[in-house]
């Protein structure tokens, strides 16, 4: 079995300056529409000290947004309609992948508005971590016959910047959705459409560096287990797997925030709290230590200007959540009002939440019970 080698760090970096958010998900869409807005317009960060970190700054969330927008993340409707692989459906004027089909458990929508959520998580995460990745991967991203697997890519977003900032590695992305640029990305990029439960369309230990985060809402309890010895099975002897995950346990939760996300357990085979089970799972099937890194996030605006960025994706994301929850009988005719109720209490009790990051060196030896 593996054994377990944890830091728990108890707070993430502050940023130390960041304008308006009370509007994130608006922002993004005129940024992507209109790339030319100015930088002012578009500031987020500053630097420790009172410099503006400009569009044109390395360092700043507007620069990983210019980034973003030279690879266009609209969905490919060729394979999205095609026989094979025609797993999507609008509801309203929001698109879902379709209930009841096998091994496909993703509740989010699969459209631009959730994408542009998704790569706000993405710019957020890295400023938390400051960082990509946590594994010493280092040397490996210098060398061209390095292989990089993005499991449940989603828009791309990790593995264009990854792309970008190494030139060398090759990269590949997989989603049961194509919402990746299907032509436009770095020519170390490929992405192609596979599912990780069904199987990953590669040989055995193919890729020295397997990354998968955020798939908490794609999995249910039973996924994890067939999902984490695929990343596994894919990986080179020596190579490296990394997860992430948010442990959606509120700490300094109020009555109401417990109670609304115990409904949300009760209509859902999913587990919300995932870490024990990536543990679990990679313990299983690996005789290697397991490291393990946290970040505890404040949410709400007690954590500054990080707070407010966090209850603005908390909140984006909760209301992409309304069909899951009213499919599944809650029927609550006012979700976006349940959800300021909720995050109102979660910012006045100070509350926040778990980031996970585990890594492993794959063994010479596996184990398998």
């Amino acid at each position: 079995m593996g054994k377990s080698n944890s830091k728990s760090i108890q707070s993430s970096p502050s940023l130390s300056s960041i304008s308006s958010v009370t509007s994130i998900p608006r922002l993004l869409k005129t940024h992507r529409q209109n790339k030319s807005s100015s930088s002012s317009a578009l500031t987020y960060f500053s630097s420790s000290s009172s410099t503006q970190l400009s569009l044109n700054s390395p360092n700043s969330l507007n620069s990983h947004l210019e980034i973003m927008s030279q690879y266009p993340s609209s969905l490919n409707e060729n394979l999205l309609n095609s026989d094979d692989f025609n797993i999507c459906q609008y509801i309203g004027d929001r698109k879902y992948c379709k209930s009841g089909i096998e091994d496909v458990n993703y509740v989010y929508p699969v459209d631009d508005d959730e994408v542009d959520r998704c790569q706000m998580q993405h710019f957020l995460m890295k400023h938390i971590w400051e960082g990509n990745f946590s594994a010493p991967i280092e040397e490996l991203l210098s060398s061209y016959d390095t292989k990089i697997l993005d499991i449940g890519c989603g828009s791309g977003a990790w593995i264009l910047e990854m792309a970008t900032e190494y030139p060398r590695p090759q990269f590949v992305g997989i989603d049961i959705v194509p919402l990746y640029p299907s032509e436009i990305h770095p020519t170390n990029v490929k992405f192609r459409q596979a599912n990780v439960l069904t199987g990953l369309p590669f040989e055995d230990e193919t890729f020295d560096f397997v990354y998968m985060r955020f798939m908490t809402f794609a999995f249910t309890i039973n996924d994890w287990e067939r999902a984490i010895k695929e990343a596994l099975r894919v990986t080179k002897k020596g190579g490296y797997v990394e997860i992430m995950e948010t442990d959606l346990r509120w700490y300094n939760e109020g009555p109401f925030d417990k109670t609304s996300i115990g409904k949300f357990l009760q209509t859902q085979n999913m587990e919300l709290i995932a870490s024990p089970l990536i543990k679990k799972y990679l313990n299983k099937f690996s005789n290697s230590e397991i490291n393990h890194e946290e970040r505890k996030i404040a949410i709400g605006e007690w954590g500054g200007k990080l707070g407010k960025i966090y209850r603005e994706l908390y909140g984006w994301g909760s209301r992409n959540l309304r069909k899951v929850i009213t499919d599944n009988g809650i029927n609550d005719a006012n979700w976006d009002h349940t959800v300021e109720i909720c995050l109102k209490q979660l910012n006045e009790r100070r509350a926040y939440d778990e980031i996970n990051r585990f890594w492993i060196v794959k063994s010479l030896e596996t184990e398998e019970e």
